[in-house]
């Protein structure tokens, strides 16, 4: 075995070589070393320290030395002084042999803790009183009921007597080399556990919570976001439980496949955060290129260290995990501020959660290296971030929500003030529904596109889809007539019609403008939507087809789109109804204190032409003399007063009980007979 220390380190050989030469310095600098060997002192002021730097090591890359080759003085002289407050090697399978001297000054209970639970094998050597060598093994290849402290980290006792210096040894080895040393009095060892072990409680408990929450919206919402959240979040907090040893400190031996499971479960839960991101914030919409780089770059390296650590190739499996993941947390990072910038407010949260896992993570690892303190915050902060990045999530998707229902509310509310615009905003509103319209058409298309499910969930897809086009249909009805809108439908146009026997009314209240100078706007609106929502239920009652209101005037007219015989009839029904409930809609402002709004009703009979011009933006209309005629009739009627034409008088003479006023001047129309409609015969 001495052959193999000499043949394992090179520069035995070229000791022994120049022998004689050395003989003297090698001497002086053994004492010169042995001057300036760092020791632990420990005091009952000492609650903890880092022994990082009071920590010499050996590599032992062949796993060939046994602590009886190591104490041996030939390879004893050969450990290296420790630099780091917290022993780092990087990322290389290999063995290391650590070694620290420990003066006792206090009657105190002292340990050693190892703060990395991912270590495969620890082996702990001491010297009893008797001076009998003590062996501990630990790590997480082996069961939790094997050690003495049932904690997360891997904890010793350090028996020296007081006054005494003691040597201890700790072989470390594991495919991860990063294992910090904290020596602690075993008071303030078991307060600090206590604490962190509250606090990990807490953690998982707001993790159940949060879960069993959005589980719930998954069931209510049926949104897939929910379901990578969830999936993702589990993930999370079994790599953090499994990175802590919480797994095997809650479930003891129960679940000690995990042990070495862990570059896996880091993949698992990196896949499903990517599923998450790219639902949520819609990139294959918004960023396409940054799509395709997590489908076809994060994700299948992501697959190929889980396959290395199904393989246990553990080491591999760590430094793609590595190498790729401050990477992608930047990238997502960056993405979502991409898709922040192109209108997508509540990517601002998800940007927020990254930065604060961002934080907790870095935090952590500073902690672990011992750049900044080991205390409850910082041994806690990969926990907090997680924390405040679940529930950060929770908040983007609560207002994606919520934004999807405010674009909802501001499209009613434009509705609700487009009713006091004029002809060109009605004009732009036929704009935006024909664009929503379009859109609800493509979504349905594309949802018909996607469907591969069951006869179940097949059936309630069409069931909305039918739902919506009704819906799209009911808003193209509000525009045109039911036969147009049909027309159009099929053959893409509407050809203009002229009809020969059209009784159109208009209807106008006398002195509007003074009396609405004293109006407020907002109660100018509901004054006027509720009386031509009552004019809109008549009118629906005969039959009668609405064609527009332009201020305080509303037209109406009968014998189109259908020809209708008894149009003249209907419209002077209509026109009675109308009185009344103007009588009893002026009674109620007169009883507050307000003005009446006194109609005016003119009617007349004739040809006129009918349809729709251009090909956006339409309206349905109606042109021609007889239009004109109409208004004449409404202008030179009396408030409270159906007045009507000749023509009209013709067509009703022998059903109501008509007045003949004369022949009354009318604008550019010269003299025209005209009669007042007194009621039903």
């Amino acid at each position: 075995m001495q052959k193999a220390i000499i043949s394992y380190y090179p520069q035995y050989q070229k000791m022994r070589q120049h022998y004689r030469f050395f003989f003297l310095l090698f001497f002086l600098c053994a004492a010169c070393g042995a001057k300036s060997q760092s020791v632990i002192t420990l005091t009952d002021s000492t609650d903890d320290l880092w022994i990082g730097k009071a920590v010499y090591y050996l590599e032992d890359a062949a796993a060939q030395l046994s602590f009886d080759e190591i104490v041996k003085d030939s390879v004893n002289r050969l450990f290296l002084k420790l630099d780091q407050d917290a022993p780092n090697f990087g990322n290389v399978e290999t063995t290391i042999w650590n070694k620290f001297y420990v003066v006792n000054k206090s009657s105190r209970k002292w340990v050693l803790s190892v703060l990395n639970y991912d270590i495969d094998t620890l082996v702990f050597h001491y010297k009893d009183s008797l001076n009998n060598v003590q062996k501990i093994v630990a790590g997480s290849s082996r069961p939790l009921s094997s050690r003495k402290y049932k904690t997360p980290y891997y904890t010793f006792d350090l028996p020296a007597n007081i006054d005494d210096t003691a040597v201890f040894y700790l072989k470390v080895q594991t495919y991860i080399f990063q294992y910090p040393m904290v020596v602690s009095s075993q008071e303030k060892y078991i307060e600090d556990l206590h604490i962190n072990n509250l606090l990990k409680g807490l953690y998982y408990g707001f993790v159940i919570l949060i879960i069993i929450y959005n589980l719930i919206l998954f069931v209510s919402l049926k949104d897939r976001n929910y379901l990578y959240y969830i999936i993702y979040i589990f993930f999370t907090a079994l790599l953090m439980a499994e990175h802590a040893g919480v797994i095997a400190l809650v479930w003891g031996d129960k679940f000690h496949f995990l042990w070495n499971r862990g570059p896996l479960i880091l993949s698992l839960a990196a896949i499903f955060f990517l599923l998450f991101s790219k639902s949520f914030l819609e990139t294959k919409r918004f960023t396409p290129r940054a799509h395709a780089v997590i489908n076809y770059g994060f994700i299948p390296l992501l697959c190929l260290s889980i396959l290395f650590n199904l393989l246990n190739e553990n080491l591999y499996a760590s430094v793609i995990n590595q190498v790729i993941g401050f990477g992608l947390l930047l990238f997502m990072c960056i993405n979502a501020f991409t898709i922040y910038k192109r209108g997508f407010y509540s990517a601002r949260f998800y940007i927020l959660a990254c930065g604060f896992y961002f934080i907790g993570v870095t935090i952590f690892i500073l902690k672990t290296f011992a750049v900044i303190p080991y205390n409850l915050f910082t041994s806690n902060a990969m926990e907090m971030g997680s924390a405040i990045e679940m529930m950060l999530f929770s908040v983007s998707m609560a207002d994606r929500i919520t934004t999807f229902k405010k674009e909802k509310a501001k499209a009613q509310k434009e509705l609700i003030q487009s009713l006091k615009e004029n002809e060109r905003l009605i004009t732009e509103q036929n704009k935006v529904l024909e664009i929503k319209v379009d859109e609800r058409t493509k979504a349905l298309q594309q949802t018909l596109s996607a469907l591969e499910i069951s006869q179940n969930e097949l059936q309630q897809k069409n069931l909305v889809i039918t739902k919506e086009k009704e819906r799209s249909d009911h808003l193209l009805l509000n525009i045109l007539p039911y036969e147009t809108a049909q027309e159009l439908k099929e053959t893409g146009t509407a050809v203009a019609r002229f009809y020969d026997n059209v009784t159109v009314m208009f209807t106008d209240f006398k002195d509007f403008t003074s009396i609405t100078e004293h109006m407020q706007p907002t109660e100018l609106v509901t004054e006027l939507d509720h009386c031509f929502r009552a004019f809109d239920g008549i009118i629906d009652k005969y039959d009668i087809e609405k064609i527009k209101t332009i201020g305080d005037s509303y037209m109406a007219a009968a014998g189109l789109p259908v020809p209708d015989d008894a149009g003249a009839t209907k419209i002077i029904k209509a026109a009675i109804e109308l009185q009344v409930f103007m009588h009893q809609h002026n009674e109620m402002r007169i009883s507050g204190g307000l003005k009446p709004f006194e109609i005016r009703i003119g009617v007349h009979t004739g040809s006129v032409i009918a349809g729709i011009v251009g090909s956006k933006k339409f309206a349905y209309d109606i042109w021609g003399d007889t239009v004109n005629t109409a208004s004449r009739m409404e202008s030179s009627g009396v408030p409270g007063k159906i007045n009507i034409s000749e023509a009209t008088y013709a067509l009703i003479k022998d059903n109501f009980n008509c007045v003949y006023r004369g022949k009354i001047a009318a604008k550019s129309k010269g003299e025209i007979d005209m009669y007042f409609v007194e009621g039903a015969l």
